[in-house]
């Protein structure tokens, strides 16, 4: 009985979670003149594939906002691994080195810290270094929030390999600057790859906070906040604002599908040990 329960409660709680999503998908293909049928169908009868259209009419720049917020994902993600890749390896091949664990210790705490609570400094060094309302801003803000778990997950992955290959390969005459290029990178494609698309959707999900502080020029907003513009002062175009949503979510959601096996595997290489 008591299994049951259990079973029943996640059951609904995972109703719960998806009925707001399964709202958003029927009402981005519902016609318009549909939309306020009181009872509202579960299952609407007539769907349509206008409301993208409609959309891209309503925002001309929605496709430029779209484009603003694959490079700012993908610029906190080239960062990252910048940073995470060399760092984790140092980290988790160098055990001997003094300040390791505090080091480690670091990388964790930083991610207790969401991004709303550093809005105010975030924007006063922006605006001391003069790149308020650049795409550098949007993206040098949100690899700050997603290099200590990348870091984390790379000293983790590193741990896993064995250490003989890089020394065969320091044997054969390869410096230590080569190993990283030659032997690392291509022994940690998996996490690697699940790095990469974690701080993309990080990054994407981050947008909408930090381009609201640090973006105030319309070219550079990415689609989040340019979703403003199906809201006016007397009404709100929810079909088509629900056909933009759903283009945004997608577009993380299918990146975590492809490369799902690459994420798992890279997220759960090992553990942190001494």
């Amino acid at each position: 009985m008591k299994t049951f329960l259990v079973q029943l409660f996640a059951i609904l709680l995972i109703i719960f979670l998806l009925l707001p999503i399964y709202q958003m998908v029927i009402t981005s293909l519902r016609p318009a003149d549909l939309s306020w049928e009181v009872p509202s169908p579960l299952f609407p009868d007539k769907f349509t594939l206008s409301n993208f259209a409609k959309a891209f009419e309503l925002v001309p720049r929605l496709p430029r906002y779209l484009l603003n917020s694959f490079a700012y994902g993908a610029g906190v993600s080239l960062i990252s691994l910048i940073i995470a890749i060399p760092a984790g390896y140092a980290l988790g091949r160098f055990k001997e080195f003094k300040f390791r664990k505090p080091i480690l210790m670091f990388v964790i705490y930083a991610n207790m810290f969401a991004p709303i609570m550093l809005l105010v400094p975030i924007y006063v060094i922006m605006k001391s270094l003069g790149l308020v309302n650049t795409y550098f801003s949007v993206i040098l803000a949100g690899s700050i929030f997603t290099i200590p778990l990348s870091t984390w997950l790379m000293t983790s992955y590193i741990q896993t390999l064995p250490g003989e290959i890089e020394e065969a390969a320091l044997i054969d005459g390869c410096s230590m600057l080569k190993i990283l290029p030659k032997i690392v990178i291509p022994m940690t494609a998996p996490a690697i790859v699940s790095i990469f698309i974690y701080s993309f959707i990080t990054g994407w999900s981050q947008q909408f906070i930090l381009a609201l502080v640090l973006i105030t020029d319309d070219k550079l907003m990415p689609l989040t906040q340019g979703l403003y513009q199906f809201f006016s002062r007397s009404s709100v175009r929810w079909n088509e604002l629900m056909a933009a949503i759903l283009m945004s979510t997608l577009i993380p959601v299918i990146l975590f599908l492809i490369f799902q096996k690459y994420i798992v595997k890279g997220m759960t290489a090992g553990s942190i040990k001494d």
